[in-house]
């Protein structure tokens, strides 16, 4: 008998420009998604990196899989 493997889904809080509040104060966006990305642990980098479609090395460095993560965003 064959099991079914569920497949977890985990929301993706950031995008590129998330806090449209923040960026009318601010005007570089592009680093406050990179800082709110590289706050987040390299295995869950790579959750959502599989989410929009890319797999990550988590050998990599973690400012090149947030850089690598941020340009398919």
């Amino acid at each position: 008998m064959k099991t079914k493997t569920a497949k977890t889904h985990i929301p993706v809080p950031a995008k590129k420009c998330v806090h449209t509040f923040k960026c009318m104060f601010n005007n570089d966006c592009e680093a406050l998604a990179k800082a709110e990305l590289s706050e987040m642990t390299p295995e869950y980098l790579e959750i959502m990196g599989r989410n929009y479609g890319i797999e990550l090395d988590r050998r990599k460095l973690k400012s090149t899989l947030v850089n690598e993560l941020y340009e398919v965003m």
